[in-house]
């Protein structure tokens, strides 16, 4: 790892530093629309395959297994084939395609086997725009100095956070309206907009390497030695399995056991998104932080609470809570867990990035599977408490791993392509 701790003192940078940076109005835009996509559609699939394809929970979870098995598949061919090639924008441009295609198919599909088929070959390809179009914001940002492009791509996570302010909402309201059909059709629209900005961005001439530290910039103590990588990406697989299995059924849970309604998930969704604004701007201008990886522990701990407070939920206020909770943990993990993985993989952006995805989406591979059997067996309220034990190992792994510094035997993990 780089030795910064003769490194100066960071200086203050203010978000309009960062705003001027080159093309970032239009990659802003982008990650708004699809942000936007994302948040109309997410929270209201399983709604879909259970209300509208009449999906039995196992079925849901095997279509949700099936996709984000996919998207790891994918997500992880287009990462190698980008970092080969001199221009990531038409990679860019095909995942945004597909999810449009996808989107447009939901709308007039109901056939499970179908429905399988979509999941797996386009809805997996469009799960790749998200990791896919931030390699192609960084290598756009590559000439900038200093710390100003990681904390440009900060910025850009928190355009995403706020889509998803006013995402869920809308997506409950374009549901009373024009119903699952209405619904995917504008998410299909939002990715078009997403293409359409990308399209009016100039192409990169060749990969770019990050070459600056992750931002915000740590103190000495907060660099991270070198760690057995595999267990890292472990624990983040079993954050993101507990993520999506929660994400996944809330919806449900809401509105079958608690009786509530798709407005109130909507509100809830969009709380958690509205307040993890303000928490991730806090890190794109903050001189300094606490170690990430403390801050990742520290997150993997609080969202052991927030599920066990969905657990005993009985109704809107201690829902409530749980989602300010969710929202620190997110503004953690999702605004600074990319940062986390470039201090494991220095000087290897796209691996880096592509690597923390797919802990993502691995998570929700096992997740899908899992939660619906759970879901059919012990009812939408025991998933909760399979979300906070899953979450509690992934806590006690990130103990174990930073208790001791990894030997100089664990490098081939360094340089293992992912």
């Amino acid at each position: 790892m780089t030795d910064r701790s003769t490194s100066p003192e960071p200086a203050a940078v203010s978000l309009a530093d960062v705003w001027r940076l080159p093309q970032l109005p239009r990659l802003a835009t982008s990650v708004l629309f699809l942000g936007l996509a994302l948040s109309f559609a997410s929270p209201y699939l399983a709604l879909f395959g259970v209300d509208r394809a009449e999906m039995s929970p196992l079925h849901l979870g095997l279509f949700l297994t099936v996709t984000a098995v996919s998207s790891v598949l994918i997500s992880t061919r287009l990462a190698r084939l980008s970092d080969r090639l001199l221009d990531r924008k038409p990679l860019v441009l095909l995942t945004l395609g597909a999810a449009v295609v996808g989107y447009g198919l939901l709308s007039v599909l109901r056939a499970y086997p179908a429905l399988l088929l979509v999941g797996a070959l386009l809805l997996g390809t469009g799960a790749a725009a998200f990791p896919q179009l931030f390699a192609f914001a960084r290598a756009q940002l590559a000439e900038a100095t200093g710390a100003l492009p990681d904390r440009a791509i900060t910025l850009l996570r928190s355009v995403f956070s706020l889509a998803w302010v006013v995402g869920p909402g809308a997506g409950a309201l374009a549901l009373a309206r024009w119903d699952f059909p209405g619904l995917f059709l504008l998410a299909a629209t939002c990715f078009v907009l997403a293409a359409v900005a990308v399209g009016q961005i100039r192409g990169t001439r060749a990969p770019a390497p990050i070459t600056t530290p992750p931002a915000p910039v740590p103190d000495q103590e907060a660099i991270s030695p070198r760690r057995p990588l595999a267990w890292v990406a472990l624990a983040f697989v079993l954050y993101g399995m507990s993520m999506s299995m929660g994400m996944s059924m809330f919806p449900l849970f809401i509105t079958h056991d608690l009786k509530g309604t798709e407005e109130q998930v909507g509100f809830l969704v969009g709380l958690c998104a509205l307040l993890e604004i303000p928490l991730m701007l806090a890190f794109v201008v903050a001189r300094r932080l606490p170690p990430l990886e403390r801050l990742v522990k520290y997150a993997l701990g609080l969202f052991v609470l927030h599920f066990a407070l969905i657990f005993l939920a009985g109704g809107m206020p201690l829902l409530v809570v749980t989602q300010v909770v969710r929202a620190i943990v997110l503004a953690v993990t999702a605004g600074l867990g990319m940062a986390y993985f470039q201090e494991l993989l220095p000087g290897r952006v796209g691996a880096a990035t592509t690597l923390f995805s797919n802990t993502t989406n691995v998570g929700a591979m096992l997740a899908g599977i899992v939660s619906g059997t759970c879901a059919q067996l012990f009812g939408y309220r025991a998933v909760f408490l399979l979300c906070g034990l899953l979450t509690l190992a992934a806590w006690l792994v990130m103990q174990a791993v930073t208790r001791r510094r990894a030997p100089g035997a664990d490098e081939a993990a360094f340089t293992t392509r992912p």
